[in-house]
């Protein structure tokens, strides 16, 4: 009798210890889980941001990564409160993103659009126009397959490195940053998260570089 409770004693007690690593296993990925849906929403609401950006400086790239940053300096929040706390955040994010964390790339109009339809504006310089374009014919160029209409929807991919916080997790799901980046002595490891937005433009395109 007393033997065999002990062995029973043992095997509840291994039993459990698995129980726990499952469920404390389980709970380690909801909340990484979590973390990663709020920077998704983020990293949308920032796409949008900076399509915005862009869309009201003639795609100046410049405008677009502090917009984008804009969206998500809510992830780079510390606590700290009022203006000080939000421009430090901001001021993180635009590090992050100009040191490789986030890109931002120009899927339309192209250059074959701006070729297409590029005019003299009233200040002497060739630019994409923007300015009534209701009362414009809808015809298709010749090299980008677009109307001028069409040419004047500004769609954008972004991408994000969202770093993975959560133990364990981390290391099962995500990628390691082999660029050397290594914070507080522990190796990071990220997921990448992309990201998409479409807005009509808001101003002319003066410079086809700004375009793919």
């Amino acid at each position: 009798m007393n033997r065999g409770w002990k062995r029973q004693g043992g095997q509840s007690l291994t039993e459990f210890l698995v129980a726990m690593f499952g469920f404390g296993f389980l709970l380690l990925g909801l909340l990484q889980a979590i973390l990663f849906y709020r920077a998704k929403v983020l990293v949308d609401y920032a796409a949008q941001e900076a399509a915005r950006a862009g869309a009201t400086s003639g795609v100046d790239h410049t405008k677009m990564v502090h917009g984008f940053a804009r969206g998500l300096a809510p992830l780079y929040a510390t606590g700290n409160p009022g203006a000080a706390g939000a421009a430090l955040a901001l001021g993180s994010a635009e590090l992050a993103l100009t040191t490789g964390s986030g890109s931002i790339t120009v899927i339309s109009p192209t250059r074959a659009a701006y070729n297409d339809f590029a005019e003299q504006q009233f200040d002497g310089k060739k630019a994409l126009p923007n300015d009534s374009l209701y009362f414009r014919p809808d015809t298709v160029g010749r090299s980008s397959g677009l109307n001028v209409q069409d040419a004047n929807l500004l769609k954008i991919q972004v991408t994000y490195r969202y770093r993975l916080i959560v133990p364990v997790i981390d290391k099962l799901i995500g990628t390691q940053d082999v660029s050397g980046s290594i914070l507080a002595g522990h190796t990071v490891y990220y997921l990448p998260i992309v990201g998409e937005a479409m807005v009509r433009m808001q101003s002319p395109i003066y410079n086809s570089g700004n375009l793919p």
